[in-house]
């Protein structure tokens, strides 16, 4: 058996010509497609290293003035916490000792998160204002005397407890429930 010799034809021989010369062309196309694709992506990461470096920098920088900022606040330290303690907090009821502890805490506390140089420069006004109120529990009044205040980012105030007068000006009986 053999094969028909139909590459003599010239209908088989244009139909030959057409497919070789279509793939050559197909080929072109592709090639010129995909060089202008990869030429676009090869655009895209190059932009996006240049991004990239631009941010790592600008990272490096913040950084640098984080750190800055954080030798800053060191330096300029604020209170954090305030411990009130009662030196003679035996002579009165546990209960009362806490309650009117955590008063004094209470009224201390919008000078949380201020520096400590400035609470300290104003140590005789915070002294002042510890002394000035009377506290009532129980029906009872009670002042406090200043025995020694710390300043650091604890503040640490130790108080004496001395019952009030019960004959005190009405300006002076601020009470606090």
């Amino acid at each position: 058996m053999r094969i028909p010799p139909l590459y003599k034809t010239r209908t088989w021989q244009m139909f030959f010509v057409g497919a070789v010369i279509g793939g050559v062309i197909s080929w072109l196309i592709f090639l010129y497609m995909y060089g202008v694709f990869q030429e676009e992506q090869t655009q895209l990461i190059l932009q996006q290293k240049q991004k990239i470096l631009e941010l790592e920098q600008d990272k490096h920088l913040l950084i640098e003035d984080k750190n800055k900022l954080n030798e800053n606040a060191k330096q300029e330290l604020t209170i954090q916490d305030i411990q009130v303690e009662i030196v003679n907090h035996d002579q009165f009821d546990s209960l009362t000792v806490h309650m009117l502890t955590a008063a004094v805490r209470d009224d201390l506390r919008p000078i949380l998160t201020q520096s400590i140089q400035s609470v300290a420069d104003n140590k005789s006004l915070l002294k002042k204002v510890i002394e000035n109120k009377t506290y009532e529990r129980d029906e009872r009044r009670y002042r406090f005397k200043v025995d020694t205040i710390y300043f650091d980012t604890v503040l640490e105030i130790s108080l004496r407890m001395v019952n009030a007068n019960e004959t005190l000006p009405p300006n002076e009986m601020r009470t606090k429930p």
